[in-house]
């Protein structure tokens, strides 16, 4: 166990068995292909209004070379931003990290959990369960794919974001996991 800000989570080597190939092949399996953004966040959403004063907004910064081009990439990046709180992480600064605790100030704002809350809501709805649960697993591939990079970068934030991704991976699964599936945490 780890433990994040006083709460305990499951550390990475219990989640190993829903990143196996056939374990995603099943999750991902109905994902439908089409040209795609590849890196919505909520940073690349620029909103503005039109000359006529009407809300509008457009996109910006696309990531076109994706393996994988699925509308769910791209909800699962704009999770990354609402859900996992990936820019709020960018802006945390201080990291105490002992033995198997990571503490730090997380603050993430009332309209980010309110927005998770919205497009959650709009997801079940209208995209239903199996689509939903492919892109919450996409938000967590985004999480791994992540770690490199932020490894590589050094320092103590590392930590940072790797417990926002258990963070996220344990919600996941307390959404879309069977019983069978769960993390207990």
């Amino acid at each position: 166990m780890i433990y994040i800000n006083g709460v305990a989570y499951p550390n990475l080597a219990a989640y190993e068995r829903f990143f196996s190939e056939e374990y995603l092949q099943k999750v991902f399996q109905k994902d439908i292909y089409t040209v795609i953004h590849g890196d919505l966040t909520i940073e690349n959403i620029i909103c503005t209004r039109d000359d006529t004063g009407r809300d509008a907004f457009y996109i910006i910064d696309p990531n076109t070379g994706n393996i994988h081009d699925s509308p769910n990439l791209d909800y699962g990046k704009l999770l990354q931003s609402i859900h996992g709180g990936y820019e709020f992480l960018m802006s945390a600064n201080n990291v105490k990290v002992t033995e198997n605790k990571i503490d730090f100030l997380f603050i993430k704002s009332s309209s980010y959990m309110e927005l998770h809350k919205l497009l959650n809501e709009y997801m079940n709805q209208n995209l239903g369960y199996e689509r939903t649960k492919s892109i919450y697993f996409h938000e967590m591939i985004h999480w791994l794919r992540l770690m490199p990079y932020k490894i590589e970068k050094g320092g103590k934030r590392v930590f940072l974001f790797y417990a926002g991704m258990l963070i996220v991976m344990n919600d996941v699964l307390k959404m879309y996991g069977g019983e069978e599936e769960r993390i207990d945490g």
